[in-house]
């Protein structure tokens, strides 16, 4: 049975102050039969509510009561004669049916001196009340109705009809209810789900996918791997809801049941619970379908079928919604995904692995009897608790075997487990296996052995290699709970994978030779060294985590016909083998030592090669008849110094030959592999040639970067569709070909420090299907042509650092650009040694001046919404008057410029404008009107700005992140405290609901008073009080004030590169002896100039932010004890004078801003 494990507190899914709630009508039977009742229940020890006869009946029901039902496990209601009479016992039951339906509280219906039929069917007397109360609430009708179905349904419920039970004796029934609450509370409390580990939040998550209101039959299905708690979820959500059925049924170990006695066997049990017969026999199958479809039609019941396994178990016991009546509930447990779906589940839930606190828990709680670990304890059971890997049935089977063991024999535990697995885990773990097809098995067991945690992609290209069917398999895997797909990687638990392991050991009755599958590097390198590897083995993955000398026997691979796999990184091998196995599919070998492949080695059958770091001069000579390859990477091997000839690799798709500095020119055959897909020949620095001629027609990216003698690009004869990438940076190429028409699948091309490119090709405005044109760097570059505003389709263009003045008129054409960068664009041509070294001479005759990058218009440019014109010389002038157009720009960056005032700029009329870099205009002397959405403000070295100038960001609301470092303007006096003050309250007060942080980055010396916590030191631990966290509390106001002899980086260093800055890294230790790290960035800076003083950050941080991304996986934050404050720049280090830290709660709001 899976399980989450029993520990020593109780739990359940909602509060129970109260066992019982009593429901009557005080005048009819509070001094009888209610009074002795109640006496019998609290004799038995039951807590139980009774409503004080004190307060007045018929007016509004109070709150009060309402908590208490809610807060009651179970509800008795006594019927009498004048109970629907009152409007105050008929609220009291709309909410007692509520919490039965909507909180699975259970009701016990008394009959006291009313027959049932007439309460249920609102008949005689009860029917007089009701329209009376029609009458009195006529401007109320929906009241009236939730009355009257309220009395239905809990008329509905199995109770006691007092006149006939034991000729009415009062004192009869009454010891009969009190045992029925007794049977309630017992089986409740001592079932073992309600005291598990992390059993609350999963049942609650189940319990929210079932809707007790709707008639409609449902079924639910629980799955997830072996053990993981599938059996103790569907065991906690059936006793809680149990009673609301006219019958209902647990069948345990569904599967395994079947296999043993017999599905009839099951259907036996089925029926006899539900229809509460004793003798019933079922000849066959058949004969008991007919029975559950017929019997069960017109009956509300709960049914549990646990560990079901296959279909025909369905089929026998519950295939279809009409077999059962309106308002039935089936629950289905399983390890198998698509059996769920097959049978057209309503609902699905796949239980999720323990986090780490709560497998602590767990652990403790077999292992010490006690939920909190022994002391000196806390890094074996982190060793534990990393193995188990959050699986519930490991922790309980590893925490019984280590009760009463001293830290020697949880050591040795530790040890054994890594080398032998826990049989009974194991075993369990091993069922999902056995009912897995051949070639699943397979599968299964490549990834336990190889693929664990590689790329799913990259997984089913090596097992499709092998004639596998891997779509299909692994998808069969994930539905039987063996693997998932976590960010696109192939996840296998630690202990499903070692099952695997011990699968291929037992199956070679651990002779390592007879291994079909080698992945351990100890056996590996013995296997090899020792030439004990024969035909049974299939496959060999040898990666070692460092670089090391191995041995491998000349013969080593002589006994291996069938192996099809291997792999061999970060092993040095002196000499390799005389022969490789003709039957390789998959060959990676990292360093291969050897100049050119075995002559023997026929590799008909290879799929792939990789060999990257290799010694190979020559990889083959002539025409080599490889017609299965696919995959071909020699990457770094820099004594290769020719191409092979691929006449006879007709399938090859991706050719990689990157960094391999010894090939002077690539072989003609490239030019016509139909089938290649991928062509990298990256930092080939000494290529000075391609093929004259391309025509790859399914070439989709050609990868040239780097190639620093390479001159031209070939002349591109056909339209080539498929290529969509082209990347030519820091290469020679002084030119490209008109004939670049032909490429009109192309969507990027990256011409980036073409240092000699002085020209682009008017067909270039033919690239229709053109989005990304890069190029920067391209220091010869003067113009663009006109053409280029043809493309209409461009989103980004990047010309940082070329020699371009003005950019071509018909840019204003690019309605659907999206960025556009001119960075460093200062207009002067990069001029030769000599004639700077002339100018150095008669420096009056020379003085060569930056002119400024000019912009006729922005019109038209409406998608823009990243634009770079930092570092361009640009004047106040500079700037079109139009750039208040730009109605989707997000990000300006004007810095490094001659600006005085860019008023004119109209700034303020760009409406969606959210972050502003004016880092280093040191002439500039204001800033300028702002618009409504601006969130980040960076004035680095805005030498000439004043204080003045700060008071116009207080009118900004989204305001979150302001820097002005190194503005001696602002050097810390009192006027410049008060503003900072008005700023950090201005922000406080309208961005900490919204924004979530913010800072404030500008010069000063001083925490401010207002911060409780003051600190000194590089990093810093603030100590948390008891109960610190509770609803009001909102988050965490920082200062941080750094030396001035601090240096920060410049904003920009790069057209691809981040802005640096500051860092908050928390790390917060718990009371279970664990700590979560989390790096928030409060404040960005940008001058790489020495600071004139010493600097402040005031930044906050809400604590939902933070606690959002561990709210799912940790306890309350109470259990933090300890909070460490550090501070890192992004690329330096830097120096901290001191800290303030304040915690921040909504009570304190008020005085914190006065």
């Amino acid at each position: 049975m899976d399980g989450l494990a029993e520990t020593g507190s109780s739990s359940s899914l909602w509060p129970c102050t109260y066992d019982v709630f009593l429901s009557f009508r005080g005048e009819d039977v509070r001094k009888n039969f209610v009074d002795h009742l109640y006496t019998a229940l609290q004799q038995r020890g039951i807590h139980t509510f009774k409503d004080d006869e004190k307060l007045e009946r018929g007016k509004s029901i109070s709150p009060s009561l309402f908590k208490a039902i809610e807060e009651s496990m179970i509800s008795i209601i006594i019927f009498s004669q004048n109970y629907a009479a009152s409007s105050w016992c008929l609220d009291e039951l709309v909410k007692i049916t509520q919490c039965m339906k909507l909180r699975g509280q259970i009701v016990l219906p008394v009959f006291y001196d009313v027959d049932p039929s007439v309460v249920r069917k609102q008949k005689a007397n009860v029917g007089e009340f009701f329209a009376r109360h029609e009458l009195d609430f006529k401007d109320d009708e929906e009241r009236v109705k939730r009355w009257r179905t309220a009395m239905t349904e809990a008329a509905n419920v199995s109770g006691w009809d007092l006149p006939n039970i034991a000729n009415g004796h009062e004192s009869k029934c009454i010891e009969q209810v009190v045992e029925c609450v007794m049977e309630i509370l017992g089986h409740t409390a001592s079932d073992a789900t309600e005291n598990l580990v992390g059993i609350r939040s999963r049942m609650g998550t189940v319990y929210s996918l079932l809707n007790l209101e709707s008639g409609k039959v449902q079924f639910v299905g629980i799955w997830g791997m072996s053990g993981i708690g599938k059996t103790t979820i569907a065991r906690a959500i059936y006793d809680k809801i149990f009673r609301y059925f006219q019958g209902a049924t647990f069948l345990h170990e569904v599967g395994e049941t079947s296999a043993k006695h017999g599905i009839q066997h099951l259907q036996q049990i089925l029926l006899s619970e539900l229809l509460l017969l004793k003798d019933l026999r079922i000849n066959n199958v058949f004969e008991g379908t007919s029975l559950v479809r017929r019997r069960l039609n017109g009956k509300r019941v709960l049914i549990v079928l646990d560990d079901v396994n296959h279909g025909n178990q369905l089929d026998a016991l519950a295939k279809s919604h009409d077999w059962f009546g309106a308002g039935s509930i089936i629950i289905i447990t399983t390890k198998d995904k698509q059996l769920l779906r097959q049978y057209n589940v309503d609902k699905m839930y796949k239980v999720s692995l323990l986090n780490t606190d709560e497998s602590i828990e767990l652990l403790s709680s077999y292992a010490f009897q006690n939920r909190l670990p022994k002391s000196g304890y806390g890094e074996i059971i982190a060793e534990v608790v990393r193995y188990a890997g959050g699986l519930p049935l490991a922790l309980k089977v590893l925490g019984c075997s280590l009760y009463g063991g001293g830290m020697i024999e949880w050591r040795e535990t530790v040890e054994r487990l890594k080398r032998i697995p826990e049989g009974e885990i194991v075993e369990k773990l091993k069922v999902s296996f056995n009912r897995l097809s051949e070639t699943d098995q397979k599968i299964f067991l490549d990834i336990a052995c190889f693929f664990k945690g590689k790329k799913k992609g990259s997984v089913i290209r090596i097992l499709r290699s092998f004639s596998f069917t891997p779509v299909l398999g692994i998808r069969n895997l994930i539905e039987k709970s063996l693997v998932t797909v976590s960010k696109g990687r192939i996840v296998m638990h630690q202990l499903i994978q070692e099952m695997g392991w011990h699968i291929v050991r037992k199956e070679a009755s651990n002779n390592l030779g007879k291994y079909t599958r080698l992945w351990s590097p100890d056996d590996i390198l013995h296997v090899l060294s020792e030439n004990k590897a024969t035909e049974a083995v299939e496959g060999i993955w040898l990666h070692l985590p460092i670089p090391k000398d191995i041995n491998v026997g000349a013969e080593a691979f002589k006994q291996t016909y069938n192996l099809r796999l291997l792999k061999i990184h970060n092993a040095s091998v002196s000499v390799a083998p005389d022969d490789l196995p003709n039957k390789l599919i998959w060959l990676h070998w990292h360093g291969y030592p050897m100049k050119s492949l075995p002559a023997s080695f026929q590799a008909e059958r290879l799929v792939c090669l990789k060999m990257q770091y290799s010694r190979v001069v020559h990889l083959w000579k002539g025409v080599k008849l490889l017609h299965k390859l696919k995959f071909l990477n020699l990457s770094h091997s820099q004594k290769l110094v020719s191409c092979p000839d691929f006449t006879g690799v007709p399938n090859l798709e991706k050719l990689v030959l990157e960094d391999c500095s010894s090939i002077i020119e690539i072989h003609p055959s490239v030019g016509y592999l139909k089938n290649l897909v991928l062509l990298n020949l990256k930092n080939c620095k000494n290529l000075k040639s391609l093929p004259n001629i391309i025509r790859l027609d399914n070439l989709e990216t050609l990868i040239l970067s780097g190639c620093l003698k390479l001159e031209n690009f070939p002349e591109i004869m056909s339209d080539m569709n498929c290529l969509s990438e082209v990347y030519l940076e820091a290469t020679d190429v002084k030119e490209l070909p008109s004939s670049i028409e032909h490429l009109t699948g192309l969507r990027l091309m990256n011409l980036g420090y073409c240092r000699n490119l002085t020209n682009l090709p008017t067909t270039i405005g033919r690239l229709k299907s053109l989005r990304i044109l890069i190029l920067s760097g391209c220091s010869k570059l003067e113009k663009l042509p006109e053409e280029l505003g043809h493309i209409e389709i461009l989103e980004e263009l990047y010309c940082d650092e070329t020699a371009i003045q003005s950019p071509p008129s018909s840019i204003t054409l690019l309605k659907n650009l999206k960025t556009l960068s001119f960075h460093g664009c200062k207009g002067m041509v990069s001029q030769s040694w000599s004639s700077l070294f002339y100018a150095w001479l008669q420096p009056r005759k020379h003085n060569h001046k930056p002119t400024s990058l000019m912009f006729s218009s922005f019109s038209g440019l409406f998608s823009l919404r990243k634009l770079d014109l930092s570092d361009c010389c640009m004047l106040d002038e500079g700037i079109p008057s139009d750039l208040g157009c730009l109605s989707s720009l997000v990000e300006l960056n004007l810095s490094g410029n001659n600006f005085v005032d860019i008023s004119q700029a109209s700034l303020n009329m760009l409406p969606r404008l959210r972050i502003l870099e004016l880092v280093g205009c040191e002439r500039l002397e204001r800033l300028p009107e702002l618009p409504t959405t601006i969130e980040e403000v960076f004035a680095d070295n805005c030498t000439s700005l004043m204080t003045d100038d700060m008071g116009i960001l207080t009118n900004y609301k989204m305001l979150q992140r302001i820097s002005f470092t190194n503005c001696v303007g602002l050097l810390q006096n009192q006027q410049t405290r008060d503003m900072a003050t008005s700023l950090w309250l201005h922000l406080f007060k309208k961005c900490i609901v919204k924004s979530g942080h913010f800072s404030i980055y500008l010069p000063g010396e001083q925490v401010p008073e207002w911060f409780g916590y003051k600190l000194n030191g590089t990093s810093v631990s603030l100590q948390l009080p008891n109960d610190w966290y509770n609803d009001k509390f909102m988050g965490f106001a920082i200062c941080v004030v750094s030396d001035q002899e601090t240096t920060w980086l410049s904003v920009h260093e790069g057209y691809l590169q981040e802005m640096p800055g500051i860092s908050i890294e928390f790390t917060i230790k718990s009371h279970l002896r664990r700590s979560t790290s989390c790096l928030m960035n409060i404040g960005f800076v940008g001058t790489n100039k020495n600071v004139a003083s010493d600097h402040t950050c005031l930044a906050y941080v809400a604590f939902e932010e933070y606690w959002s991304m561990y709210k799912n996986h940790l306890d309350t934050p109470n259990n933090w004890y300890q909070i460490d404050f550090s501070a890192n720049s992004l690329r330096k280090h830097i120096f901290l004078k001191s800290w303030g830290i304040r915690l921040v709660y909504t009570d304190d709001l008020q005085s914190f801003t006065s």
